[in-house]
């Protein structure tokens, strides 16, 4: 047994270092090492009762479903916000009850996966260059093209502005540029003053910042070796469970933003990491991710709550992304909304409310936000992300032909 395992984590070590995707061949190395076939009666065992896939396994596929997984997180905001723009009450947003709303709870997610993939990414295109422009052209393409229409079509409906005033102002013209910097932050005058959130043109950008923040992070750690080290990700990951379990002990800098949320979205990015890391080892099932929440669900209102309701979630998500729902997953591995569902569906949903006026149903309000946020989110998706990704495509082309054996070496030469 202790030299099967040697043999995977041999194995696993060396192929994470040397940038290749994740296959059987640690498991029938280790088999052929330490143990012989298993017996008939074991064989049909597991025919009877199929054993459940491991990460690693699902990460081999690229029709795999976590594309839908991030749609579906991207939904859950849109539907979360509209408790909360239509009623103005975080308290009345679904899940509230827990650390997190329902919105939060899938903001975790996004975090979590953008971990998970990213070091997926790295170890098949380990090159610095085309890890820094591939992340560039994830955002901010799609980003500076919607601040643009949000402030140049959809803004003068939204101010109470006349139109010359509106575009004479000078937050009108520097909107779109200005949020490519300092995101929500960014200003346009006199919006959404009708609503319960007056004036918060974008709010839901303000976790982009923290994103490019992790991006540079991950960077970094990689440059010197410290994410490839198993010790090194799992004590970091311990230590910001720790730190979040303290912020929510009592009031204190930990739990204040912005070192709170640093140290929440850090401990959703650094499970991300940790998961890819041990991918081969760790089952998906939906019983043991039942298990998770339910002990999430039993320490709701402890210090503990916020990390176990965030692991739980977070494995609940890849369970999730192993499912295969053939129509489902062959749409979203080809048009993925999920980024633009998640910048446009705030503004959308403000413009909604001015225009119904506040008489207007939670389900109504979400139904025409939805509708009209889904129909940017597709332009986004077919005119401005996919063809800036194609950009990122190519650039990976040219990095293989320009070295086609240096990429193993880039990366640390220890685990």
């Amino acid at each position: 047994m202790a030299r099967r395992r040697r043999a995977e984590d041999t194995c696993e070590d060396l192929m994470f270092m040397k940038a290749i995707p994740p296959s059987r061949h640690c498991q029938e190395e280790a088999t052929a090492r330490g143990h012989s076939e298993p017996s008939t009666s074991t064989h049909h065992r597991a025919e009877a009762q199929p054993e459940a896939p491991r990460l690693s396994d699902v990460l081999e596929h690229t029709n795999n479903n976590f594309n839908a997984v991030r749609l579906l997180a991207a939904l859950s905001v849109v539907v979360s916000h509209s408790f909360l723009l239509v009623i103005g009450l975080t308290a009345a947003e679904p899940l509230s009850s827990t650390p997190y709303t329902l919105g939060q709870h899938a903001v975790n997610v996004f975090f979590v996966l953008s971990g998970l993939m990213l070091s997926r990414s790295f170890a098949i295109q380990p090159n610095w260059q085309t890890f820094g422009i591939a992340r560039a052209l994830r955002i901010f393409p799609g980003l500076f093209v919607c601040a643009t229409l949000v402030a140049w079509m959809l803004g003068p409906f939204g101010t109470r502005l006349s139109i010359a005033e509106y575009f004479h102002d000078g937050h009108t013209l520097t909107y779109p540029f200005a949020t490519l910097i300092i995101f929500d932050r960014a200003q346009l005058h006199d919006m959404f003053l009708s609503g319960t959130h007056p004036g918060e043109i974008n709010e839901p950008l303000w976790t982009l910042k923290y994103e490019v923040f992790a991006y540079i992070v991950f960077a970094v750690g990689m440059s010197l070796g410290l994410i490839t080290k198993r010790s090194v990700i799992v004590l970091g990951c311990l230590m910001l469970a720790t730190a979040l379990t303290l912020a929510n002990s009592e009031p204190s800098a930990l739990s204040a933003p912005p070192i709170g949320s640093f140290v929440r979205f850090g401990f959703c990015f650094a499970l991300g990491i940790v998961a890819y890391r041990y991918r081969a080892k760790i089952k998906l099932s939906w019983t043991i991710a039942g298990g998770f929440l339910a002990l999430a669900f039993v320490t709701n209102g402890t210090p503990a709550a916020n990390v176990t309701f965030i692991f739980s979630f977070a494995y609940a998500a890849l369970v999730l992304g192993s499912i295969r729902i053939p129509r489902v997953t062959k749409f979203t591995s080809k048009t993925d909304l999920s980024f633009g569902l998640y910048i446009y569906a705030w503004p959308i949903q403000q413009l909604v409310l001015v225009a119904a006026g506040p008489a207007v149903s939670v389900w109504a309000h979400l139904t025409i936000s939805l509708v009209l946020s889904l129909l940017f989110a597709t332009f986004s998706w077919g005119l401005v992300e996919k063809p800036a990704l194609s950009l990122k495509s190519r650039l990976k082309r040219s990095a293989d032909l320009a070295a086609p054996h240096e990429a193993p070496s880039r990366l640390p030469n220890h685990a």
